[in-house]
Formats: structure tokens, C-alpha cells, sequence
């Protein structure tokens, strides 16, 4: 996994958290599998998920909530959601 991988996964975590997922706080099995969906073939699940690793660690320009409930499957979980102003 390169860093412009991770920077292309940030990009399209944010494009679904700022415009079809806007306002909700999604787990990361569910981010990986809108993800999975929403990129180029080509991409493989694994390297989509240890980018979003990177992506929970270090989360600007998004917002990581340590404990929250996703808005796809329900579960209490960390999550991850763009606030727009």
C-alpha cells in the first residue's frame, strides 16, 4: 500500500461521506464495502481496507467518532462522517 493509495481511498471516502452518505456516521465494514462498489475495478477489498485503517487513524479532513452507531448496519462501533458546515 502506497500513500497515494491511501490519499485516492481518503478522496472517495469523502466523496461518499460529503454527497450520497452526507451526515451519517458509517463503521468501517461498511465504508469498505460502499467503497468496494463505488471504485474502478481492479481495487481488491484488502488494500481498500488497510487503507481505511490509515484513513481511522489520521482522519481530517473527516470526523471519527470513537463510539457511535452506523447509520447502514446499526452497530456501535467507531465511525466515520463528514460534518458540513
Amino acid at each position: 500500500m502506497s500513500y497515494s493509495t491511501e490519499n485516492f481511498l481518503r478522496g472517495a471516502v469523502v466523496g461518499l461521506l460529503r454527497g450520497e452518505h452526507a451526515r451519517k456516521f458509517l463503521c468501517s465494514g461498511c465504508l469498505i464495502t460502499l467503497t468496494h462498489r463505488h471504485m474502478q475495478r481492479g481495487w481488491r477489498k484488502s488494500e481498500i481496507e488497510r487503507s481505511l485503517e490509515a484513513v481511522f487513524k489520521a482522519p481530517a479532513p473527516l470526523t471519527c467518532m470513537p463510539t457511535s452507531i452506523c447509520a447502514i448496519c446499526q452497530k456501535t462501533t467507531p465511525c466515520l462522517g463528514a460534518l458540513l458546515s
